[in-house]
């Protein structure tokens, strides 16, 4: 597989917005030239510039797919700039790249309405700086995953940290997940589902025999 033979890609980029929220942004770009410690993709604006708001990146998700499969790594925003109506970032060379793949869970409701806080801490599951903290409402889980409502814009297939309290239950829980599916849950939220990726085992039992009692 050789990345440099593909002209599109997409590019999610994360970060922290002037005002302290969240930045996540995802857009199709179009690779315009290859060097040897870098390579330059652009975009051709509409009515806005999309990194007005943006205030430092946390990382970036290079994307493309090639006979159907998705390869994914992440990349350094080395440059930014705006000449007329197109917007170009610098990016450094992939090091790696990845494959990936999915699998689904089954999902319990909760009877209560449980506070959760996260924090985006990558990209398909793998790490990177953490993001900003925020809060959202925990509306179902299970030993797969969990679904969350919150105000701030997520989508597939941003990676997060999840911290909780469930109802009843003796001690917090932190656990790891990726985002499979997002829609909207009223004018001005989106209700947000997961699934559990790299969160130890015990944790996983823990939360599968709270469900079973519930």
């Amino acid at each position: 597989m050789d990345w440099t033979k593909n002209t599109d890609c997409q590019l999610i980029v994360v970060g922290e917005s002037k005002d302290g929220q969240p930045f996540c942004y995802e857009e199709k770009f179009t690779i315009d030239k290859i060097g040897e410690d870098s390579f330059t993709v652009f975009l051709e604006l509409s009515v806005f510039f999309p990194f007005d708001k943006l205030e430092h990146v946390s990382f970036i998700e290079f994307s493309f797919r090639e006979r159907g499969i998705l390869y994914y790594t992440y990349v350094d925003l080395l440059q930014l700039e705006v000449k007329k109506s197109i917007c170009y970032l610098t990016l450094s060379i992939p090091e790696e790249i990845h494959q990936h793949q999915n699998r689904q869970y089954n999902r319990v409701k909760l009877s209560l309405r449980t506070p959760i806080t996260l924090q985006i801490v990558g990209i398909r599951g793998l790490s990177a700086r953490k993001g900003v903290a925020f809060t959202g409402q925990l509306l179902d889980i299970s030993a797969g995953g969990l679904s969350f409502v919150t105000t701030n814009r997520l989508f597939y297939p941003l990676f997060l940290e999840f911290s909780f309290i469930l109802p009843g239950f003796p001690h917090p829980i932190t656990a790891y997940g990726e985002i499979v599916r997002v829609s909207n849950f009223s004018n001005d939220s989106y209700r947000v589902a997961t699934e559990f990726r790299h969160t130890p085992d015990s944790i996983l039992q823990e939360i599968d025999k709270y469900c079973s009692l519930d």
